[in-house]
């Protein structure tokens, strides 16, 4: 295989893993999700790559949370364009509730992906691409994009060591999470005091990812790093607004 073929396979990995890392930055108000804008800096062993901003907007009871990620520097000669994540959900019952979800890559039309949740009959469907696929679902089961969302609600409400189970490829991942601790970090953003996080994949033992997450602002997270094959990737905040 080329090498420029090879360099663009490991973006796609990077750029993929990476909207599933930060799906959100939501100030939770009480039980409300306040609408915001954040921009992250995405690096690779402390090279930046890439942007990412987060929008969340309601509208009519749904909430529309959305990422825009563009490259930069070298990435963005192997990987122009934009990739686009939108997660459409409830807040029902003190949950997350997802009604559907959308991932969207500019460069190549065969990189997306379109989850309808249908809640009364407990499933999920995927009607795009060449591998559609159907599945039931437990309660409480979120897509790649709302998860962090319910892992800051559930934080604030005293969860240890949160699960959940995510839909994604027609079939059901457990994320696990666990607290470390709290630390002093420093991001674009400023030097906050944050509860460190450890993400556990069940299965994947070989993929190692913290969060950095800032009590005073409803556990949002300021900082994410991933640990994968000697790379370090990593998010951190430099706006909010």
């Amino acid at each position: 295989m080329p090498r420029f073929k090879k360099t663009n396979k490991l973006l796609v990995s990077i750029f993929a893993s990476l909207l599933c890392l930060i799906s959100s930055v939501p100030l939770l108000a009480g039980h409300d999700f306040t609408p915001f804008t954040a921009t992250y800096t995405v690096s690779r062993n402390d090279s930046e790559i890439g942007i990412r901003t987060h929008t969340l907007s309601l509208q009519n009871e749904l909430y529309t949370y959305e990422a825009k990620m563009h490259t930069t520097g070298w990435a963005s000669i192997f990987r122009p364009g934009e990739i686009t994540e939108r997660s459409q959900w409830r807040y029902k019952n003190q949950q997350v509730l997802p009604i559907n979800y959308e991932y969207d890559d500019s460069s190549n039309e065969d990189r997306h992906t379109v989850l309808n949740f249908d809640w009364p009959n407990n499933s999920v469907t995927n009607h795009v691409g060449n591998k559609p696929w159907a599945m039931n679902i437990p309660n409480g089961t979120q897509d790649k994009f709302s998860y962090m969302l319910a892992l800051m609600h559930d934080l604030q409400h005293g969860a240890q060591n949160p699960e959940y189970k995510i839909a994604d490829g027609g079939r059901l991942k457990t994320y696990q999470f666990k607290a470390l601790g709290t630390e002093v970090i420093e991001t674009p953003a400023g030097k906050f005091k944050a509860l460190k996080l450890q993400r556990i994949r069940v299965g994947k033992k070989n993929r190692i990812t913290y969060l950095w997450c800032l009590p005073e602002k409803y556990y949002l997270p300021i900082k994410i790093e991933r640990h994968k094959r000697g790379n370090v990737y990593t998010m951190e905040l430099n706006k909010l607004k």
